[in-house]
This record gives C-alpha cells, structure tokens and sequence, in this order.
C-alpha cells in the first residue's frame, strides 16, 4: 500500500467551479482542474494515487472513500454535497476499502451513460470546455435552449438542434408532467415498459413509423443511429401518457375491472391493433389492487411487477433496466469510444 501524504488535499483551491446538474466525476475533475489552470494529473496527485486520468468522454471516473474526503476538501464543499451533486460519488458506486489506488477509469461506466451535456448550459455555469453528464438513459433533452445530446461523443455535431423537432419538446414536456403526477420513481418504470411495448411491436425497429421525411433529413445529417430516438421519442412520450392513466387510477385503488378493458380497446384503437397483444401481456401484472371498491368490479392483485422490480432502484438504472415485461431494446446505446 503507498503510503499517502495527509496534508494532500487539505486546503480548497483558489477558485471554485459551479456543478452542473447530472455531471459526471471525470468530467468535474477535468474542469476544476482547468478552473485553476493546473494539469489534471497535478490536482489529482493531492487527491491521493491511481492510473493516469482518461478522457472524460469515453468513462466514469470512480474514487475511494478517501479520495471522496480529498476531492470535497479541493471542491470547497461537504462530502455530502459533492455526493449529491455527483452520482458517481455516492456510497454505491466507491471502490472498495482496501483498494491500493484511490480512482480508477473502467472501461466501461458502472452504471449509466455518458452523454455530453448542453454546451449553452455549460456556458452558464463558466465553462466553455465540452463537459459531461452520467445519465441513466443515452440522451438528454435541454428544454432551457431545445437542444439534443447524446452519447455519441461527437465534437462537430455536439447536438441536434430540436427547433426542427417541435414533437421532442412536446414529449419530453409531457414526460415532465407525468413525473410530477406519479413521481419520479414510478414515471420512469411507466416509461421503461412504454418503451418495451414499442420493442415488441417493431417500433423501434422501423423510424419511418415516425414523420417519414423528418427523420430522413435527420439521419441523413447525423446518421441513422443518433436519429432514430429522436424520431421515436414522441411515441414513447404518448404510449407512457396512455399506460400512466390506467396506473394512477390502479395505485389510487380507483381502477375496476371493466375500466381495464375499456382502457385496452380504446388505447389499442388510438395505437393500433398491433399494440393489443403487449398491452394486455402488460395489464395482466397491473391488476386494480385489494383495496379498490368500484362498483362493476371488485378490486384483486397485488403489487404490480413495475413496483416489485423497482423496490431499491438505483439512480442510474436505464429504462431497460426498470421495465417489468420482456421485451428489451434501448433505441440508441452508442457507447463505443469510435463513434
């Protein structure tokens, strides 16, 4: 074990660096670092020992208990702040006691996807740098200045510009209101099994489902892969819409057994015969519970399988991930460092 120096890390540096919501370690290094006009490897030598640092774009970067303590030091702020404002510097996600390095860069993130953050908002908070954020899902949408961003690390097309895609807005507002009406938690297991009703049915699979001509222009400027969950995210916004009617009534014990099957005819004549097969697969664990006293149906079932596989979720934990049904395909997981 090498042996630290414990006056390393003691004092904050001269200037301090403003967080950005969901960034990721590595990314917060590299700036504070460049903040005050040292190398990264410098700032790093009074965190503790490790490998050299990698890119922030291409991995996570993951510290010991110890090195979290030196890093707060550096940062001016509590460990329980920088646990807060960084994912990644939680206590699920620290290396473990005994390790004779202080951070490392897996190959991989543990958890999550590193996407690249609003460039605008970056902007705000004094960096001009390109900045990072560890997200639970490949994609990211600035309602602030209507942009796109993704995990694909590209550095001439950081973003696509969603004033040519009004329906993404839409979505991602929409997909805001169900998290304020459900919570946060049960918003996105409603939204996991949206999206692998989307798989089941070959949505995902077939952009031209979306505006035709939108997403060949798309594709053609950015590639098929980076546009295809932009052309696909309004119909995952309104199947999550649709399905989070039946499940707020369901939690609130104000679900019959009739109003179930009204619900699938009249959302399987909207979507389309197709989406009847997944959707009734998916009623089936999302029965109106015990306590639901409608008349025309009394209430059975227990919990749902959305809320037995979210019980624990982890803050990065992507739709895949969340969903209670089998059907399993994220839209865009580009993470490779060549693309």
């Amino acid at each position: 074990m090498v042996e630290r120096d414990p006056w390393l890390g003691r004092r904050p540096l001269h200037l301090r660096l403003r967080f950005l919501q969901g960034e990721s370690t590595g990314s917060y290094v590299t700036r504070l670092a460049a903040r005050n006009l040292r190398p990264v490897e410098q700032l790093l030598a009074s965190v503790g020992v490790g490998p050299m640092p990698v890119e922030p774009q291409y991995t996570e970067m993951y510290v010991s208990r110890y090195a979290r303590e030196r890093l707060a030091n550096l940062s001016g702020c509590s460990v329980a702040e920088l646990s807060l404002r960084l994912v990644s510097l939680r206590d699920e996600f620290l290396m473990p006691d005994g390790s004779a390095d202080d951070w490392e860069w897996p190959w991989d993130a543990r958890a999550g996807f590193i996407v690249q953050a609003c460039s605008l908002c970056a902007a705000s908070r004094g960096t001009r740098a390109p900045a990072w954020l560890i997200l639970p899902d490949p994609w990211h949408v600035c309602l602030r200045h209507g942009r796109w961003t993704d995990n694909s690390r590209s550095l001439q097309r950081p973003y696509i510009d969603l004033h040519d895609h009004p329906g993404v807005v839409r979505a991602q507002q929409c997909l805001n209101r169900l998290r304020k009406r459900l919570g946060y938690a049960v918003a996105r297991w409603v939204e996991a099994d949206a999206l692998s009703v989307l798989t089941c049915v070959g949505y995902l699979e077939d952009p031209s489902r979306a505006t035709e001509q939108e997403w060949a222009v798309l594709a053609a400027r950015v590639g098929e892969q980076r546009a295809r969950p932009v052309a696909q995210f309004d119909m995952v916004a309104r199947l999550a819409w649709d399905m989070a009617w039946l499940e707020e009534r369901r939690r609130a014990g104000r679900l019959s057994t009739a109003e179930s099957r009204a619900w699938l005819r009249r959302v399987g004549r909207q979507r389309g015969f197709v989406f009847r097969e997944p959707l009734t697969h998916w009623i089936s664990g999302h029965r109106p519970l015990l306590h639901a006293r409608q008349a025309g149906g009394s209430g059975t079932g227990g919990p749902s399988q959305t809320e037995v596989a979210g019980q624990g979720t982890a803050p990065l934990a992507s739709l895949q991930n969340l969903t209670c049904l089998p059907w399993v395909r994220m839209p865009n997981e580009m993470d490779r460092l060549f693309l």
